[in-house]
């Protein structure tokens, strides 16, 4: 008897379907993250208040500290994660973790990351008394800001060559892409009010649309070494902007939201590609990004090579189950510029990396016990933030995963082969500016 066609045409489609699509379900090994920190004030009041002849909006909380909301929102992506964590088998459906089984480490010269940290370990596993480590410095956490030292280092010339490349060989490029934002910004801000430019030769030289953009050379002196960066009113446009988003996202009335002229979601992130441009030409820079982040990246590659089933390792942070980072955007984006990664969470602009945004790396076996890893990007809404919205099954963040270039034919259920990843992601690294880790 024959089969019937519609049953041999789709047995044959089967035998030439790509590997991804008859691949078994992937168990998950290991959860490796890099999150930024929650919601927090201006990091300079002081930097900010010459931007408009307004009072800006007053905040409970010192500049640059996590908010009390800002923890609370926190607290409720950490318990979607467990939830998630212990579905996916993960993590113990109850009681503290095994010893050694979960690890934290945040940058030990920024508390708001330190306390994110420990919020997301606290809400994880409440009363087991898990804290994160970080490096004791009163200065620069070489882990994850090596530019800032001599490990990281630039140099000027190349640094400047490189921001003109990105930008596509001179500064009119992003700042025509950015004219029509920056207008809108000047009539936020009221800059040009008489208040502000009394003293100032040309009015139209106060605003931010009219200022001249400039790559600034800061030489090397003593320890601190050389920097380059677009500085200005796209730099400045950048800051104001994310202050905005932070004061939307810590639930300020709507009339305090930019002074009350963009006080709604979509536009906070209208306004929010500002600080996509900026960091187009800085952050996300390719030469900047490997001199800066290639030392922070290299302790994640570290944590997703080692296999959790053999124990201790000599290198890298230790090898526990779930491993969490705690950070800043800067360390997301530049990751994502070292490995050529990109990610689409609308509402948000592409690429963007909200407060207690969390870049996975999720380490997984197949049947045959060969290791994969997939990428994710995971955020809260800017509502879900606003409210400290309840997260689970029935109200998640907003995920997506991300391709790593490269990986598209081995490819199964979104996850690369680790031998694959390892070897597109290892050559990607700058290890000149790579130094060694010790965890306490």
């Amino acid at each position: 008897m024959k089969a019937p066609r519609i049953l041999v045409s789709f047995l044959l489609s089967l035998s030439v379907l790509p590997a991804a699509a008859r691949a078994q379900s992937l168990t998950l090994d290991k959860y490796v993250v890099m999150m930024r920190h929650g919601v927090r004030p201006q990091t300079s009041l002081k930097e900010i208040e010459p931007l408009s002849s307004k009072p800006w909006a007053k905040w409970d909380t010192a500049d640059g500290q996590l908010t009390p909301h800002g923890a609370e929102a926190a607290s409720r992506l950490a318990a979607w994660e467990g939830a998630m964590l212990r579905q996916r088998g993960l993590l113990a459906k109850e009681g503290c973790p095994a010893p050694g089984t979960v690890f934290g480490w945040a940058n030990g010269s920024v508390k708001r990351t330190i306390d994110t940290g420990n919020v997301m370990l606290s809400t994880l596993f409440p009363g087991c008394g898990l804290t994160v480590g970080f490096n004791r410095t009163d200065d620069v956490d070489v882990l994850y800001a090596p530019s800032d030292a001599k490990l990281g280092a630039v140099d000027p010339q190349k640094a400047k060559a490189a921001i003109l490349e990105a930008a596509g060989g001179d500064l009119e490029k992003p700042r025509a892409r950015a004219a029509t934002l920056m207008k809108e910004l000047d009539g936020i801000l009221d800059c040009c009010a008489p208040s502000l430019c009394d003293n100032t030769a040309n009015a139209s030289a106060c605003t931010l649309s009219e200022r001249p953009w400039a790559i600034k050379v800061k030489e090397a002196k003593g320890e601190k070494p050389a920097s380059v960066e677009v500085a200005g009113p796209l730099k400045e446009a950048g800051t104001v902007v994310q202050v905005f988003l932070l004061q939307y996202a810590n639930g300020f009335p709507a009339d305090q939201v930019a002074f009350g002229k963009a006080p709604t979601a979509e536009d906070i992130i209208r306004l929010s590609e500002l600080r996509q441009i900026k960091y187009d030409v800085s952050v996300r820079v390719p030469y900047l990004a490997r001199r800066d982040g290639s030392n922070i990246l290299n302790q994640l590659l570290l944590a997703v090579e080692a296999d959790p089933a053999k124990g201790a390792v000599n290198d890298g942070p230790p090898n526990a189950r779930l491993v969490l980072f705690a950070g800043s955007d800067t360390q997301q984006a530049e990751i994502a510029a070292i490995l050529g990664l990109h990610w689409h969470i609308p509402p948000y602009t592409d690429d963007e990396t909200p407060p207690t945004g969390t870049l996975a790396f999720e380490r997984l076996h197949d049947a045959a016990g060969k290791a994969y890893v997939r990428l994710r990007f995971i955020a809260p809404s800017l509502d879900q933030i606003r409210s400290a919205a309840v997260l689970d099954a029935a109200h998640p963040p907003l995920q997506a995963e991300i391709a790593m270039p490269g990986c598209e034919d081995q490819t199964v259920e979104g996850a690369c082969p680790l031998d694959r990843f390892l070897a597109l992601a290892r050559p990607k690294l700058d290890m000149s500016a790579v130094g060694p880790q010790a965890y306490h």
